[in-house]
């Protein structure tokens, strides 16, 4: 027994070290999994917007404010190596932060402080993951689209504002419904009846719809909050899709 002794320790030590790599080698998130994270946990203080929004009472600042100025102050002539360096702090920053490692200035420091840990709450690939997503995500261009598409959806109609923000075509396809009717077959179905159709229509907006459309299966959610102007101004273009 005693001559197999080193050959079962050498077995035990392998099985240890396989074990070992196998908890370093955790797997990366998804993408849908980053949102989630970001939505869960760094929402809870840092606002997602873009542009961004602010407030008196926010906790911290912007996720954009953080990651534009992180990568300022960290300087870099080539942007992988600012990449990888962004991802390195960042991902050790919100498990173990210290105000020794911050690179807030002094002001932000005093008026947020230091942020608290996010250990158990997120772990080491998944910190990487989010650091990359918000390297990616929020840079100086793509704060210049959002807010061309901001200022072109400002100068919209109302209801047309909600037509083009809410997810109202990706059921209802023109002339090819798949989960619920498109909008020329809508219009059809009301186009002898307006006044009727339109008020219909507005209800099923409101209120959702199930069963209105034997064919169709997928029920329609409430959409809330919208006002009796927008309501009217979709009802009414709906009512303008029937095929000539």
């Amino acid at each position: 027994m005693i001559k197999y002794l080193p050959l079962l320790l050498f077995i035990l030590l392998g099985l240890n070290n396989c074990s070992g790599e196998k908890k370093n080698h955790e797997a990366a998130p998804s993408p849908a999994q980053v949102d989630t994270l970001l939505h869960r946990v760094c929402a809870r203080c840092h606002n997602l917007n873009m542009p961004p929004k602010t407030s008196d009472d926010e906790k911290a600042p912007p996720l954009y404010t953080v990651t534009v100025h992180l990568k300022d102050w960290m300087k870099s002539d080539d942007p992988s190596a600012l990449r990888a360096k962004f991802i390195d702090f960042v991902a050790d920053y919100v498990i173990h932060p210290s105000r020794k490692k911050s690179y807030c200035d002094p002001a932000s420091l005093k008026l947020y402080g230091v942020m608290p840990s996010l250990q158990g709450q997120i772990t080491p690939a998944q910190a990487r993951a989010v650091a990359a997503t918000i390297f990616d995500r929020y840079d100086q261009m793509a704060m210049l689209a959002a807010i061309k598409e901001r200022n072109r959806l400002a100068r919209l109609p109302a209801w047309q504002q909600v037509l083009e923000t809410r997810d109202c075509r990706l059921c209802h396809i023109q002339g090819r419904g798949r989960l619920a009717p498109g909008f020329d077959e809508i219009a059809r179905k009301y186009a002898e009846k307006k006044e009727e159709g339109l008020k219909k229509i507005e209800k099923a907006v409101t209120e959702g719809s199930r069963g209105a459309w034997p064919q169709y299966h997928t029920p329609m959610r409430a959409y809330k909050g919208l006002t009796p102007q927008q309501l009217e101004g979709i009802s009414r273009w709906i009512l303008q899709q029937q095929k000539r």
